[in-house]
């Protein structure tokens, strides 16, 4: 296994571990929740760092409704435009992902506080399986030198280890965000012997009369062995014109 390949599969590792424990340790929203009846634009943005400096770029906007009932609110979706920025390596995951209808996250159910009930569904990845598998085909029938086939490979290996950790749980708090900014830092025992470090930090700006959240950011940042990668989410919800 190559060291940009090992790099990436810890790194994807490291952020699913602290991911994995980020719902325990979100804020609880305070009283005070009054969100809209209009349909609001609900956008999020993904930009994940990848190998040899790269970045893939998922902007996905949704038309949401927060609907009262009778232990907090239901929180309603549909997907509206998508946006993909990746590079060559990836066009087969740029594809998938400009086709996939985010379906699975909506509907939401929120407390009255504004605090998401249970945890959000998972990322389906059999649409990333086969991305990969697309992607490797086209590279093995190319024209690439040998040295250059075996890192466009491990490139698009080392996205696809990290697919679980690069497409993330929602923030508890996210629709009615508090104590913020907070940050988290771990060192994380790692196979090998290695050791690193994940810092995570979130921020967000609420709306003083709903409650609501206007914007918010979150960011990890993981560091193997010197090689730092950032992952970013950044979500804004704003009235629907």
């Amino acid at each position: 296994m190559s060291s940009l390949d090992r790099r990436s599969l810890l790194q994807g590792g490291a952020a699913a571990m602290v991911f994995a424990a980020l719902p325990a340790r979100s804020a609880v929203p305070a009283a005070g929740f009054h969100p809209p009846a209009a349909p609001m634009l609900y956008a999020r943005r993904l930009e994940r760092g990848l190998p040899d400096g790269a970045m893939l770029v998922v902007d996905r906007r949704f038309t949401i409704r927060f609907m009262p009932q009778a232990e907090g609110f239901r929180v309603d979706g549909e997907q509206v435009a998508v946006e993909v920025d990746a590079p060559g390596a990836l066009a087969e995951f740029a594809r998938i992902e400009r086709e996939r209808r985010e379906a699975g996250l909506f509907p939401l159910v929120l407390d009255p506080s504004g605090a998401i009930r249970g945890v959000a569904p998972g990322f389906d990845t059999r649409g990333l399986d086969e991305a990969a598998r697309e992607a490797v085909a086209r590279i093995d029938s190319g024209s690439h030198p040998q040295a250059e086939r075996e890192r466009l490979r491990a490139f698009v290996d080392a996205v696809h280890r990290s697919a679980n950790a690069i497409l993330t749980e929602l923030p508890r708090d996210l629709f009615a965000p508090v104590d913020c900014p907070r940050s988290e830092r771990r060192a994380v025992a790692l196979p090998g012997g290695d050791r690193g470090e994940v810092r995570l930090s979130f921020d967000a700006v609420r709306d003083p009369a709903s409650g609501l959240m206007r914007s918010a950011r979150r960011e990890v940042v993981t560091e193997i062995a010197g090689d730092l990668r950032r992952t970013l989410e950044s979500w804004t919800l704003t009235p629907l014109n």
